[in-house]
């Protein structure tokens, strides 16, 4: 896992440094680092990127010019037509029966994360975008191949959990550097998990739209699936949440650094600070242990930007995303030990739906009724109402 984690803050701090300085948007903070490392997991997921990107792009083209898609509309187009091209071949690829990991449904919101900033470039400046990004995406790589060696698998392979050292890693089989024991299977069928992450994602929109909080496109589901391999994945996600808002809260406050910069800074230490508590918790999982942390930085940043009053509802929101998507994922899945194994039966469905209806309350309780924008018009003296 150091690895992996290495090769992510230096392409977030790296990411952020160029955003500084030149303005480039580089397809998104995690996008060109989460890449890498990808990439280096396993060579297919490369094309795959391209092909779903472009997917993505000409679908939100065309979404633009025929429909009024704006704002953040815009975003959740690019993401859905460019996930469609990942899980499309990757659920492919297990009926006819190789392996996939789950992280390729974490990494198909990329390619529309991707799209969606290029359009938002002006297109005299979406090359020289373009060609940073693929520079330093080329450079985490060459890093990448020179980390990963025999001499250093054999030493500091099992220094964390890994990752890119790993009997799954391209990069660790062609270059005889595996380190560490079998993976685990997977906890969960592709199947099911890409219907639970299409919910999740229309679920988390809903109540962004209501709310005005940033949920986290696909963080409460992902949590969902982790807690059913190993439950210490949600201490460390909450360990480093509180870490990372802290530190987010205090580098605004001394630096004025704020947007893409501070973003990618916070999603840098969230990683860095990962490595410590993955030393001292029983966690086995490099890669979840890995997403887990760049969720938590996400989170964090997302909270920091959130208006002080709807900050309160964030917590609340994400368990009442979690705890249904916990249930479903129970029932299509084989838990770990150290994950949620109890099955779930009528009175863990009336605690879930209790404990679903208590955070939702919660958050309606906090929120502010947004008046009806008819009613609104119709009231108005300006020019456009009824008065």
């Amino acid at each position: 896992m150091w690895v992996a984690t290495m090769l992510t803050i230096l392409g977030l701090l790296s990411v952020a440094t160029i955003t500084q300085f030149t303005g480039y948007r580089l397809g998104g903070t995690i996008t060109v680092p989460i890449l890498a490392v990808y990439t280096l997991k396993d060579l297919s997921l490369l094309p795959v990127f391209v092909l779903s990107t472009l997917t993505a792009y000409t679908g939100l083209w065309l979404f633009r010019r025929r429909t009024l898609v704006a704002g953040r509309d815009e975003l959740v187009v690019a993401m859905v037509v460019g996930t469609t091209v990942p899980l499309a071949i990757f659920l492919l690829v297990d009926q006819v029966g190789l392996r996939s990991d789950v992280i390729v449904f974490f990494g198909s919101i990329l390619p529309g994360l991707a799209a969606y900033n290029y359009h938002q470039i002006r297109p005299e400046y979406r090359r020289n975008d373009l060609a940073a990004a693929v520079t330093l995406f080329v450079g985490l790589l060459v890093i990448g191949w020179v980390l990963v060696t025999p001499a250093v698998a054999a030493q500091f392979g099992t220094l964390t959990p890994p990752v890119l050292f790993s009997r799954t890693a391209d990069i660790a089989l062609l270059k005889n550097a595996t380190a560490g024991a079998d993976v685990a299977p997977d906890v969960m069928a592709r199947e099911a998990v890409a219907v639970l992450f299409a919910a999740g994602l229309v679920l988390s929109e809903r109540l962004r739209d209501r709310f005005g909080v940033r949920l986290g496109i696909i963080t409460a589901v992902l949590l969902g699936i982790y807690a059913l391999s190993n439950y210490w994945l949600l201490v460390l996600y909450l360990v480093l949440f509180v870490l990372a808002f802290g530190f987010v809260q205090a580098a605004n406050y001394a630096t004025l650094r704020y947007g893409r910069v501070l973003f990618g800074l916070t999603a840098a230490v969230a990683m860095l600070l990962a490595i410590p508590f993955v030393l001292w918790f029983p966690i086995t999982r490099g890669l979840s242990a890995f997403f887990v942390a760049n969720i938590a930085g996400v989170t964090a940043y997302n909270a920091h930007v959130t208006p002080p009053f709807e900050r309160r509802l964030v917590l609340p929101l994400q368990v009442g995303v979690f705890v249904p998507s916990l249930l479903f994922a129970r029932l299509f899945s084989t838990p770990q030990p150290q994950g949620f194994t109890h099955p779930v039966t009528l009175p863990v469905v009336v605690a879930g739906a209790l404990l679903t209806a208590m955070a939702l309350g919660l958050a309606y309780w906090y929120s502010v009724d947004l008046p009806d924008r008819a009613a609104v018009r119709s009231a108005s003296v300006l020019p456009g109402g009824d008065s």
